[in-house]
Parts: structure tokens; C-alpha cells; sequence
């Protein structure tokens, strides 16, 4: 009897020890856990912040820096574009083509008021005319 009370005494000893060392283990992690939060975490924040500031100071500046250094150019860049797109319409015909479809409109216009002042249905071609108002000959 002595031996299996004996080994009884071993577990139960055992026991409260492995009982021990876990209260032990999560009531010391729970104290760093309430220290880091309360007096780590804030310190950290705080710098973090500092950081973030000094950063994003140093990130406007460069952006200043790079956008005053590139605007003459661009600025250039943009009148020298211009320039090209106005030589190239004039070239091209553009302006021509521009006015010619303006007196067109504006010669159809006048031509149906005219139309509407004789009495004469929009359909009706005048003599030696081959096609109704508006109709170029080109």
C-alpha cells in the first residue's frame, strides 16, 4: 500500500506543479501584455507619428524641388506643341476646310429662308440647279 500511495503523492505533486507553471506562464504574459499596451505601445505610436511627418515633409519638399525644376521645360514643352498644332491645321488645310463647310452652312441658310419668303417647297429645285437646297456641285 505504501508504494501506490507513494505514486498517488508523485502525480498529485505533479499536478499542482504543471498547474503552477501554466497560471504562472499566462498571468506573466498577461502583465507584459498590460505593460506593453499601456506604456510601450503609446511610446512607439508617438515616434511612429514623428516619423511619419518627417517623411511625408521630406517627400513634399522633393516633389516641390522636382516640379520647379521640370515646369520651364514643360512649359516649353506645351508652347513648342502649340505651335505645332496651329502650323500643322494651317498647313494641312485645316482652316480651309473650315470655312468652306461655314459658307456652305451659311449659303443653305440663306437659300431656305429665301425659299420660305418665295413660297417654294424645299424640294423644288430652281432652274439649272441639279439638286435641292444645301446640295454642293463638288
Amino acid at each position: 500500500m505504501s508504494g501506490s500511495l507513494g505514486l498517488e503523492f508523485y502525480l498529485v505533486v505533479l499536478g499542482a506543479c504543471l498547474l503552477t507553471a501554466i497560471l504562472s506562464a499566462i498571468l506573466t504574459g498577461l502583465g507584459f501584455y498590460y505593460y506593453y499596451r499601456s506604456r510601450v505601445a503609446s511610446k512607439l505610436e508617438e515616434e511612429l507619428d514623428e516619423y511619419a511627418e518627417i517623411v511625408k515633409e521630406r517627400l513634399k519638399e522633393g516633389v516641390e524641388e522636382a516640379g520647379e525644376s521640370l515646369l520651364p521645360r514643360f512649359k516649353q514643352e506645351v508652347r513648342a506643341g502649340f505651335k505645332e498644332a496651329i502650323s500643322d491645321a494651317i498647313a494641312g488645310g485645316m482652316v480651309e476646310d473650315t470655312v468652306r463647310t461655314m459658307t456652305r452652312t451659311g449659303t443653305t441658310i440663306v437659300e431656305s429662308s429665301l425659299n420660305l419668303l418665295l413660297g417654294r417647297k424645299e424640294h423644288e429645285t430652281r432652274p439649272g440647279q441639279s439638286g435641292g437646297p444645301g446640295v454642293s456641285a463638288e
